[in-house]
């Protein structure tokens, strides 16, 4: 193998402290040219560094031939350099549908657990992938595009807990011009040619057309700027750390912050407390987006009262002086055909268009409810003195009905959803907010049962938070 950039590789895992003398790695190997090189690389190192290597191979049992061909080459390319490869196959079409995720969210979420899977049944110590500059680059690009953090802007680190990335110093043509000197083959994923997913089109167009047309020098350019970023990043955790330690109370589902003491943060500052409260509780930031941390800013700067829910189960409010983030217990509809309420508590139901959406209960004193949540389409009030038994979510039945207007004026539920024009097949699958017979809401609809109006006379109110952002 080329010298130079074997010393390349070297030289960035000496200076980023990716490996140890002893360590013991596991490599995902996919059979691709990335991943081939950085076996090779590796292997090369195994004297030197004292360490030991495994290979790990996902066939996502999406290609057919094609995915069998991978693997097989694959296991031969580790044997015969005289390693152990172990191979696994799962069916990420099948796994992706069920988990509403894209497949290639769901092939990258089992691909991980495979690799840490193995490492910790071996007792081994790292993980490496061969992500390399140019997916650096892209990875900016499309964080960019989506909205994120600066920690997204960030892009990859090359040591990440046990992860590690050797190759983020070299380029993907240093890669495959590396291998085509040493007649080195490897398998070219057809999918890989196809703009079906969101990375591929920055790969193929947009990168592209920045190098050719903008600037030559991109991939190095964004790569250092997401370098540059990460330290940003890094010095902000750790000042917040230190403001999280002082100002903010955890218990086992709850955090506390005095909202006095927060809003005297500057504002970078407060939003990174907001999302070590929520990995506090959940153990995960991955699913916090800007959004959710401006909700929570909206909070810190608005009044008593006010409540938002978030991913991972958790809600979200302000009493007084004191904003607070829970988990709540979630029901799911995905195993019920009966969704009972608390009172606090979320339950999580899903329209018929196959979108989920987290639904917070709580009963407050009216007095202690901001006007500003009259106007929030996406929260629901209801007079809770007038409820006699706690509803419950179900799908329509007969008989079902709702108030039109105050005076007692009532419609046929099943009437009301021929009116909208749901269709016949999507009606029972309606989730539909019932007490007894009476139907308080149909959440799909935005419609409410006159009967639980709210009025003048309504001490204490039922109230019913959506998660419009839910998601698949």
């Amino acid at each position: 193998m080329n010298k130079s950039i074997c010393n390349k590789v070297k030289m960035f895992i000496d200076k980023n402290g990716l490996i140890n003398n002893g360590d013991k790695i596991v490599v995902g190997v996919s059979g691709g040219a990335d991943s081939v090189f950085l076996f090779i690389i590796l292997a090369g190192l195994v004297n030197e560094y004292g360490i030991e290597l495994c290979a790990v191979h996902v066939n996502h049992g999406i290609r057919g031939e094609g995915a069998l061909h991978d693997e097989n080459y694959t296991v031969d390319f580790v044997q015969r350099l005289g390693f152990k490869c172990y191979v696994f196959n799962t069916n990420i079409k099948e796994m992706a549908a069920s988990n509403k995720l894209t497949e290639e969210e769901a092939g990258r979420r089992y691909r991980y657990e495979c690799f840490e899977n193995v490492r910790k049944e071996l007792g081994y110590d790292l993980i490496a992938v061969a992500h390399h500059q140019d997916d650096e680059a892209e990875t900016v690009l499309f964080q960019m595009i989506r909205g994120s953090s600066i920690r997204g802007l960030g892009g990859m680190k090359p040591k990440n807990g046990c992860i590690i990335r050797p190759l983020l110093g070299i380029r993907r043509s240093e890669i495959e011009n590396a291998l085509k000197e040493e007649h080195i083959s490897y398998c070219i994923d057809v999918t890989n040619n196809s703009d079906d997913y969101a990375r591929n089109k920055i790969r193929h167009h947009i990168l592209p057309y920045i190098i050719e047309n903008i600037q030559p020098a991109a991939v190095g350019r964004l790569a250092s700027a997401a370098g540059y970023l990460r330290d940003i990043s890094d010095y902000i955790d750790r000042q917040a750390e230190k403001v999280f330690k002082n100002i903010v109370m955890v218990e086992e589902d709850v955090c506390t912050v005095d909202a006095y003491r927060l809003i005297r943060e500057d504002i970078v500052i407060q939003r990174e407390i907001f999302v070590c409260m929520i990995e506090s509780l959940s153990g995960s930031r991955k699913d916090i987006t800007a959004k959710h941390i401006d909700m929570l800013t909206d909070i810190l700067a608005g009044q008593s009262g006010r409540r938002i829910n978030l991913p991972y189960g958790i809600c979200a409010g302000r009493d007084y002086n004191n904003i607070w983030l829970r988990v709540l217990k979630q029901q799911n509809s995905l195993s019920n055909d009966i969704v009972q309420i608390s009172v606090p508590g979320m339950v999580c139901i899903e329209y018929i268009d196959g979108i989920r959406h987290n639904i917070l209960f709580e009963k407050v004193n009216r007095d202690k409810l901001s006007a500003s949540i009259v106007k929030n389409y996406c929260t629901k009030w209801f007079d809770y003195d007038r409820i006699k038994v706690m509803p419950q979510f179900r799908h329509p039945a007969a008989g079902d009905y709702m108030w039109l207007k105050q005076d007692g004026m009532e419609k046929k539920l099943s009437r009301i959803l021929i009116d909208s024009k749901i269709p016949a097949d999507d009606r029972k699958k309606l989730w539909v907010l019932a007490e007894g017979r009476h139907i308080l809401w149909v959440p799909e609809l935005g419609r409410c049962s006159a009967y639980y109006y709210v009025t003048d006379e309504t001490k204490e109110v039922f109230t019913a938070d959506v998660d419009v952002n839910s998601g698949k």
